[in-house]
């Protein structure tokens, strides 16, 4: 049986503090860390902890594979995802992802003169309520929504994948700010790191290939046509 123990202010302190600086941008040439190593400091968390690392990393490589589903799949999950996390941080991190899918099918949608999308998470109502509103009327908590619009509007995916990234990076970069030397801290970095090793992946080519995969799986639109 594992043993239920977390790590002491000091052993987080040493953990983080063994992490390479985080940049303050992902549009970087390389990751800070390779995965290798990166796995290897992670061996250092309590059992507890690194069940909770699992549970991110599962997610964002699920929400990253560009593979088709259904609106009623990616709800199942969703359902699932929320009733098995315990974590406050990790829920944030879900719950910020999906509302980031749900908000840009939508905007796919509506350019296509489709109508509103099921969807989950926090904004599908709302959407719906305000569907022939200027960018939902959600600019005040999602800024990034007019110019992904644009972009949409100019066939441009990479910028859009660049914008999407943009929007979830700051967001964890400003709760990153809040913790310090602690379990949050960690989880913060790899939710960071997550996006830089997506970034750096990417180029023209590839761009505009995956995104036009990615927007046309989000929410279970593959049978729709392209954009």
């Amino acid at each position: 049986m594992k043993r239920m123990r977390m790590l002491s202010a000091t052993e987080y302190y040493m953990l983080v503090a063994s992490l390479p600086h985080m940049p303050r941008t992902f549009l970087v040439e390389r990751v800070p860390i390779s995965q290798s190593r990166l796995a290897e400091r992670l061996k250092l968390l309590s059992p507890s902890d690194a069940d909770v690392v699992s549970q991110v990393q599962r997610f964002l490589q699920w929400d990253r594979q560009p593979t088709a589903r259904s609106d009623q799949e990616i709800q199942q999950e969703y359902d699932r995802l929320m009733q098995s996390i315990k974590n406050l941080l990790v829920r944030r991190i879900v719950e910020y992802r999906m509302d980031v899918r749900t908000i840009t099918s939508a905007l796919r949608r509506r350019r296509l003169g489709m109508t509103a999308p099921t969807g989950v998470g926090r904004w599908v109502d709302h959407i719906r309520k305000n569907w022939d509103q200027d960018n939902f009327r959600i600019v005040r908590d999602h800024p990034w929504v007019p110019l992904v619009c644009k972009s949409l509007s100019t066939n441009d995916p990479l910028e859009v994948e660049r914008l999407l990234l943009q929007a979830t990076w700051a967001e964890w970069t400003n709760l990153a700010d809040q913790y310090h030397f602690t379990f949050e801290s960690v989880l913060l970095y790899l939710s960071r790191w997550e996006i830089v090793d997506r970034w750096t992946r990417l180029n023209e080519s590839q761009g505009r290939n995956r995104f036009d995969i990615l927007l046309k799986e989000a929410l279970g639109e593959q049978q729709h046509a392209n954009w």
